[in-house]
């Protein structure tokens, strides 16, 4: 999504590091090493045993988007994928559904797949099977999210090159079958497409986007699986955030999927402020219900459980990048009182925790970040505004994490399991 890095919409670019080698044997104790046909699995004996909610999956044909009792989905990506793997299976027993990114990366010269980018599951393998097996063990549904790498380093593709995509993948018959047949391999329970680094200024995109979503929408609902589409955050037709989402059409895209993910994620860019809050929520949810009221009951809302980093250059703030949970605290435990600017800061904030401060090279920082009890309050919030819309009444809130990691509130899931209650 975005998605083999851990912030989307084409901006940011931060590489996740690499595990240390004590974090690796332990994990990799679980991890059956793959073969060449991808067929490594994971272990599942002691504390990481499954807790089998359903013996088989799911049943043939189901249009449920979740299996757990809490309706909510975690992307582990391929990169990331032994610490996805561990803060997954603290969980799994309440919510085991996921997305996963790694094996649906698309090369837009050919329509083909490309098989993980530096995925670190299965030793030797770029394979993420195990992860599927793993997860269908543990009763959740597996999701493969369709990407592509567009995000401006020197071995992604271009926009043009996505673009030029979606025109011959709708117009020419069979040219996303590579999608369908991995679809088929690994068993996965859907798709969500999530391509996000469109031209928004090639005539006639977005119907373009909207029929390349739509026939293969039809494709997959005829091998039984769901078709989701990822979207871009979006308060209006021409918002401020038009130069990466104008190629998508809500209207028409609310019309080409069983279910949206509507990205509420990366809120704050140009000045320091909350990856997501609960006002602007309710503008996306606005907009949602000019465009495509009657998807309500089917979207899925994601949030980031990762914060940002801002520096000043000149009186002006200039964005870093996104910042894990266990990163944000070492900032918060390492900065003396002296350095914080008290009346700008506040870690106590229920919603979005923040701190500015000056740092030793005397350069004004600020840092914003999320909490287990701050998403939990955003999730309880927001879930009594749209119980109050009409098309979703008694519907629980839906909602997925970016990204699943070791890295992230421990108190997380336990916090938000209360909600659903």
């Amino acid at each position: 999504m975005h998605r083999d890095r851990p912030a989307k919409n084409g901006w940011w670019l931060m590489f996740i590091s690499c595990l240390a080698g004590l974090l690796i044997l332990l994990v990799s104790h679980f991890l059956l090493a793959g073969n060449a046909s991808g067929g490594g699995s994971l272990l599942t004996s002691g504390s990481f045993a499954p807790n089998l909610v359903s013996q088989n999956n799911q049943a043939a044909g189901s249009t449920a988007l979740f299996n757990g009792r809490v309706p909510s989905l975690s992307w582990i990506i391929g990169r990331d994928c032994l610490n996805g793997v561990r803060a997954y299976l603290q969980h799994a027993n309440t919510n085991p559904d996921v997305a996963l990114v790694g094996t649906g990366w698309l090369d837009p010269t050919t329509g083909q797949l490309i098989n993980g980018q530096s995925n670190n599951c299965v030793a030797g393998s770029l394979s993420m099977d195990s992860v599927i097996q793993l997860v269908h063990q543990h009763g959740g549904k597996v999701y493969l999210t369709i990407a592509m790498e567009t995000d401006g380093t020197s071995t992604s593709w271009t926009t043009a090159q996505q673009t030029s995509y979606e025109v011959k993948a709708s117009q020419t018959p069979g040219y996303t079958d590579p999608i369908l047949r991995e679809v088929e391999r690994g068993d996965y329970d859907g798709v969500i497409m999530d391509l996000e680094g469109t031209d928004n200024f090639y005539p006639g995109i977005q119907q373009i986007f909207a029929t390349y979503n739509q026939q293969l929408w039809h494709q997959v609902q005829a091998i039984h699986k769901l078709y989701g589409i990822a979207l871009i955050h979006k308060t209006g037709d021409r918002d401020e955030y038009y130069g990466i989402n104008g190629f998508e059409n809500w209207s028409l895209l609310g019309k080409s999927a069983d279910f949206i993910v509507v990205m509420a994620v990366d809120q704050s860019y140009f000045t320091p402020g909350p990856s997501v809050s609960v006002s602007w929520l309710q503008q996306l949810l606005a907009y949602v219900m000019q465009t495509m009221p009657q998807m309500l009951p089917h979207i899925i809302w994601e949030l980031p459980l990762y914060g940002n980093t801002w520096h000043e250059v000149n009186g002006q703030w200039v964005f870093d990048n996104i910042i894990d949970y266990q990163d944000a605290m070492n900032i918060v435990n390492s900065v003396s009182q002296a350095q914080i600017d008290q009346a700008a800061s506040n870690l106590q904030d229920p919603y979005q925790p923040h701190l500015v401060y000056t740092d030793a090279s005397g350069v004004r920082q600020s840092l914003w970040f999320m909490t287990g009890q701050s998403v939990s309050n955003i999730i309880h919030d927001f879930q009594v505004i749209v119980r109050k819309q009409p098309a979703d009444a008694s519907t629980a809130l839906q909602f997925a994490i970016w990204w699943s990691t070791t890295a992230e509130p421990g108190d997380f899931w336990s916090k938000v399991d209360t909600l659903y209650h």
